[in-house]
Formats: C-alpha cells, sequence, structure tokens
C-alpha cells in the first residue's frame, strides 16, 4: 500500500470517527424537559414529551418538588415512556428549619439504559397523591449516583455496651429539613426522605454533598444520637451512633394498642415488612395490629425481618364505624372480623350499633375493647361530642352505653383546646360510676410517623418479651394496672403498697400507730430521658386537683425523680390519679407539633366506708339521698336545700356536684 492509499484511509477514519461522536457528545449534555412551575393535585397529573436519543447507560432524572404532606394510600408515579422510575415522597415540615427557603428539594430518580429512544419520548406523573408543585425536569446522561454525585454513609447504632439496637436515624440537611435518602432500602430497613428505621447493625444509604445532623432515637425511654457530618464526593464514611437506655420501666411493658399498615387497612403508607422495623426501632414490646375492618397477623413478617426478640405481637381490629372506632384484641387473624367477614371488608362497616358491634367482639374473642380517638375528627364531630357528652356530670343525652374497657386518653389525633380536656372528661366518666382505663395509643399509619409516640405501660410479671403471657395484657387493660404516656412515664402508689388497679381497704388508710385515720402518702414516679423536661405533677382525687409540684428536670439529663404527696382523707369512697405534664418535643424524628409531653396514671381506689368495695361519687351521691329521704316523708325544697348545705355532702365537691344533678333530674334518681 503506498503513502497515498495510508493517507487516504487514515483521513477515512477520523471522518469516520468524527461522524460517530458527534452525536454522542451531543447526547451528553442535559436535557432541559420544562422550566416550568406545575402544580398536580386530585384528578390533575403531568405529561410532557422531549426530544431525545436511546441512552446507551443509565441516566438520572432531576427536578425540583414541593411535597409536604404524606400519603395516604395514593402516589404519584414517575414515567418515562411508560417505564415506572419511582414515586414522589413528601419532606415533611420540621419545626426549627429554616423558614425562608422555599420548600423545594431537589430529586434524583435513575432512567435505566436504552429508556429513552431516538426521537420522540414522554415523561408523565399519574396516580393519586397529595396535592405536589414540581419544576426544573432535566435529563443529566449520566448515572444517578454521578449527577448528584452521591456519597455512601454507613451508620450503625450501639449501645455503650457496644450491643446494636433497632432505632430511628433521621437526617436533615444544613437547613433543617429532612434529606432524602439514596439506595438506602433493604428488607430489614424501612426508609422514607430523612428516616430510615434500622434494626443497628450497620446500614448504608447515599447523600449529595453537603451537611448535614444525623439523629438515632428509639422512643421515649433511650436517648438520643446527635451527629453532625460533611458528606464529600468520593469519600465514604461510616458513623457510629450511641445511644443509651435511660427510663427504668421494670415490671411494666411498653404496649402501643392502634398500629396499622397500608396492604391491611388500605391507606397509610407503611408495609407489613416495614412496620416490623418501625415497631422495634421505636422500643415497643407489645404491638397490637390493628388495621381497619380487617385482621392482621404479623407474625410471618416478624419471623421474616427477625424481630421476635424486640416485641410480641398480638392480632386485633379496628371496628371502624360512621358512628366510631374500636381497638379489639384478640382475634384470630383466619375468622371474619366483629360486623364483617374473613378478609378485607370495606372501610366503614354497615352496622354502626356499638351494643350489637362489642357483642359481636366478644364473641369472636375479643378480652380487651378501646374507644378510640374520641375527639376525631373534631370534638363535635367524634363519639363524644354526636352523643352530647356533659363534661361535668358525665351524661350522655343519647347513644348506647359505654360498655367497653378504656378509651384513648393521650392520643395524637385527639384535637382538644388545652392539655387538661381529656384529662377532665374521662375523670368525669370516673365520677359517674364507669371504670374507664386510660389508654395511650399512636394510631400510626405511616412510616414517618413514630409508633409509640403515645403509649400504654402494661403492669408485668415479666420485662423479658419472650415471657410474656398476654393474661397479664389483657388484665392490665380491663383492671386498669397501667399507665398512658407520651414522652414521660409515671407510677403512683398510696401508702407505700397500693398500685394503680389496686382497691385499698378501709384498714389500708388507717395509722395503726396511733389507731386513727390519718393523712394519704401519695408517691408519684416520674421518669423521662435527656430530651423531655417535665414541668409538672398534679394528683386529683374525684377529679379535684388536691396536690402539685413542680419537676426540676434538667436540661439534657434524664429525669428520675420520686415526689411525696401528703393528701386528706377523702370523706367517702374516692380514687385517685396522677397527671404529669412536660414541654413539647421540636426533636427531628419524635416531633410533637405543639402537643405537651404527658403521663396519666390509672385509679387506684379508696374504700373510705369500709363495706369492702368501693362507690364512684354519683353512687354515693345516691346512697346520701336515700338515706336522706328515709329520714324524711318527703324531700321538700327547704329539706333539699339542707341537704345539699350539710358538710357531708360539701366535703367531696364531686358528690356535691352529683347530688344536685340527681335532685334536679329527678325526685326519684336512677342511673
Amino acid at each position: 500500500m503506498d503513502l497515498r492509499h495510508i493517507r487516504t484511509l487514515i483521513l477515512l477514519t477520523v471522518c469516520g470517527i468524527a461522524n460517530l461522536t458527534s452525536p454522542l457528545e451531543a447526547s451528553l449534555k442535559p436535557i432541559l424537559i420544562d422550566a416550568e412551575s406545575h402544580e398536580i393535585k386530585g384528578k390533575v397529573t403531568y405529561s410532557k414529551t422531549f426530544s431525545a436519543t436511546v441512552n446507551p447507560t443509565e441516566y438520572a432524572l432531576l427536578f425540583d418538588q414541593d411535597l409536604q404532606k404524606q400519603s395516604s394510600g395514593g402516589y404519584w408515579n414517575v414515567h418515562i415512556n411508560g417505564k415506572l422510575l419511582g414515586r414522589l415522597e413528601a419532606h415533611t415540615p420540621q419545626l426549627g428549619a429554616d423558614k425562608k427557603h422555599d420548600g423545594f428539594h431537589r430529586i434524583g430518580l435513575a432512567v435505566p439504559a436504552k429508556i429513552l429512544k431516538e426521537g420522540e419520548n414522554s415523561l408523565t406523573i399519574t396516580g393519586r397523591g397529595q396535592p405536589a408543585v414540581l419544576r426544573n425536569f432535566v435529563l443529566e446522561p449520566h448515572p444517578l449516583k454521578q449527577a448528584l454525585q452521591l456519597e455512601a454513609v454507613t451508620v450503625q447504632v450501639n449501645t455503650p455496651e457496644g450491643q446494636p439496637v433497632p432505632a430511628r436515624i433521621t437526617v436533615v440537611n444544613q437547613r433543617g429539613q429532612l434529606a432524602k435518602l439514596y439506595h438506602a432500602r433493604q428488607p430489614t430497613t424501612a426508609v422514607r426522605p430523612g428516616i430510615l428505621y434500622t434494626l443497628g447493625t450497620g446500614d448504608t444509604f447515599e447523600l449529595p454533598p453537603g451537611k448535614y445532623t444525623l439523629y438515632a432515637t428509639r422512643g421515649m425511654e433511650w436517648g438520643v444520637a446527635r451527629q453532625p457530618i460533611v458528606v464529600e464526593n468520593n469519600q465514604p464514611q461510616n458513623q457510629t451512633l450511641v445511644i443509651a437506655h435511660e427510663v427504668d420501666t421494670t415490671g411494666f411493658l411498653a404496649c402501643d394498642s392502634h398500629i396499622h399498615t397500608l396492604p391491611g387497612s388500605g391507606h397509610g403508607n407503611a408495609t407489613f415488612e416495614e412496620r416490623m422495623i418501625t415497631i422495634a426501632g421505636e422500643g415497643i414490646e407489645v404491638a397490637v395490629a390493628t388495621d381497619h375492618n380487617h385482621i392482621s397477623d404479623y407474625t410471618p413478617y416478624q419471623k421474616a425481618a427477625g424481630t421476635q426478640t424486640h416485641f410480641h405481637s398480638i392480632s386485633g381490629d379496628e371496628v371502624t364505624t360512621h358512628n366510631g372506632h374500636f381497638t379489639a384484641f384478640p382475634f384470630d387473624p383466619a375468622q371474619a372480623v366483629p360486623g364483617g367477614v374473613k378478609g378485607r371488608n370495606p372501610l366503614f362497616l354497615k352496622n354502626d350499633n356499638w351494643d350489637e358491634l362489642i357483642a359481636d367482639m366478644r364473641k369472636k374473642g375479643a378480652e380487651v375493647i378501646i374507644l378510640n380517638h374520641p375527639y376525631w375528627p373534631s370534638i363535635l364531630k367524634g363519639p363524644f361530642g354526636r352523643f352530647h357528652f356533659n363534661r361535668s356530670t358525665g351524661k350522655r343525652s343519647e347513644g348506647p352505653a359505654f360498655n367497653f374497657n378504656g378509651y384513648e386518653v393521650v392520643q395524637p389525633a385527639n384535637e382538644t383546646p388545652d392539655f387538661f380536656y381529656a384529662l377532665e372528661d374521662w375523670m368525669s366518666l370516673l365520677n359517674r360510676g364507669l371504670k374507664l382505663t386510660a389508654v395511650g395509643a399512636t394510631d400510626s399509619h405511616t412510616v414517618n410517623d413514630p409508633v409509640g409516640q403515645a403509649r400504654t405501660y402494661l403492669q408485668s410479671h415479666t420485662d423479658d418479651v419472650s415471657q410474656i403471657d398476654r393474661k397479664d395484657v389483657y388484665r392490665a387493660f380491663t383492671e386498669g394496672r397501667a399507665t398512658a404516656a407520651a414522652g414521660i412515664f409515671a407510677n403512683l402508689k398510696l401508702n407505700g403498697q397500693f398500685g394503680m388497679g389496686d382497691l385499698v381497704p378501709a384498714e389500708g388508710l388507717t395509722d395503726k400507730s396511733k389507731n386513727q385515720r390519718s393523712k394519704l402518702t401519695a408517691t408519684l414516679r416520674v421518669a423521662a430521658p435527656a430530651w423531655v423536661r417535665p414541668r409538672e405533677a398534679m394528683i386529683y382525687v374525684n377529679g379535684r386537683q388536691v396536690a402539685q409540684k413542680t419537676i426540676h428536670s434538667t436540661l439534657n439529663q434524664p429525669t428520675d425523680q420520686t415526689l411525696d404527696f401528703l393528701i386528706e382523707l377523702p370523706p367517702h369512697d374516692a380514687y385517685i390519679v396522677a397527671f404529669v405534664l412536660g414541654d413539647g418535643i421540636t426533636l427531628p424524628g419524635w416531633t410533637t407539633y405543639g402537643k405537651a409531653t404527658q403521663a396519666i396514671t390509672n385509679p387506684i381506689f379508696m374504700d373510705v366506708d369500709g363495706d369492702t368495695k368501693y362507690d364512684a361519687p354519683r353512687a354515693t351521691a345516691k346512697r346520701l339521698i336515700a338515706d336522706y329521704r328515709n329520714k324524711h316523708e318527703k324531700l321538700t325544697p327547704a329539706l333539699q336545700k339542707t341537704l345539699l348545705e350539710s358538710e357531708t355532702i360539701k366535703a367531696d365537691p364531686a358528690v356535691l356536684l352529683h347530688v344536685k344533678d340527681l335532685l334536679k333530674v329527678q325526685a326519684d334518681p336512677q342511673p
């Protein structure tokens, strides 16, 4: 081959290469699909066509997203040419975040190789999710990891002794916002923007370069670990966060009796697999599955996740009607739900007759029945409002009997005007004679909302999850051997030996050394982790506050105080409860959004008159009226006035209230 031919071949080769590389070079330029802002909500979706060439490798779709409300079973799904790339997920606003920021987050989704085609392509966002605003859609001709410069962060959560422990890891950026975690999902994690529930043994996620803060929490018994980090490209890092068990609850089991999943309830966003990790990550020891009109069984999912040693699960049902919701358990998952059929039922049962439904619950095996969130969706529209509940006397002008075991007094879904409202209503019912256990429960439907943020501590013979006796669980609910908690643990004892649910006999109220009745000693233990500040402890007898003390908690130090209160011996049978209030929480991952931390102990009953039983204030009022009537032929207005002014009646405001109510309602009072 002569020199001329060689030169021609080189020229052709060079030209050929140039022709081949020109389209490639062009394809490496980002494609701006749409710079405009678009709101999607309801039936309004998004669709855009754009020109591109086939992508030989993974590309990245980048866009800005403003989506603040969590999904509830419906999602916005992102497609290119019909290929699902992912779904939009909410970045829940955090207290303390930069208020000047516009709320948009830069989001990236991977576009697998060969999804794009030569010529016209389509980007669509369809589904039915919460309202969102989207803008600045760009197609980057690089893999997602390269386009966002993602770097790996591996986090392990340990106890001070070096043992891995399940926990919730919350990640916020330098503006205090939840940061999207990339490539984080594993069979033993539950992941949402800024949230990773882990079993503690080490999990990896990726973040774009920037400054972040990691928080590790495990519910209200555990401390918090806070770790600022700087993520830089090509610099993977490992972090070990250490949290300690700061609240001793020996003799009690932490229970959340109101928990949902998306497949079981049909809304929310937590799968069964994710729920097993979130329950363990919040330190719950007894978890009751309460999907709407469906009996879920956590057992196979627990085994798959390896969380059997972390919590004991019970199959229950949230019996859901337009007339109110009830938690009931235990149930057999293979049987029909109360008021319905086996399997998935409508969200609301047709039958809303409480008497019939509660009878069916008992027939199907329920040992415990709890009225849920009585002030949801509002005071007027909730069960108490619909039945015209009288907050003073506990009377309802209509509606069925309250023949359940307790109700959710401490509940994040309860919307009340102040922190005392639910407590006061509960004590009004106790004064009327209903023995209803005060319950704390969360009603969590999502990974985002912490299970057990409100919980019930159940008295138990064991602290070993593997040795839990369900009879102890049921007995604690039905006998009131429990304390309701939201961030604060409280335990009340009377005269050093009688606890919640006990009946104190008359001799237990006597100072034997002086052979006379004396003041009573109420001992209240208050405990909370270092990130919760209990402020005030109050003692109530028959619904009236009789004592109060300030709790001198120390910033960033766990609280564990025992407070003694000297209480006057009541003139009649009475019950005693404690109420503890503390600051609301702004900590990312456990934010209370304006609600206080609190604890409510269940009643200790006192047999003051020595008849070996307890009479509520209304029953006492009836007896006093009957005794007075027996001494007079007719209760004239003058005699009624004399009765109301007697020291026997006036000595107890709750008794006086019910005497007035009974005399006003009818001459021959009935319940």
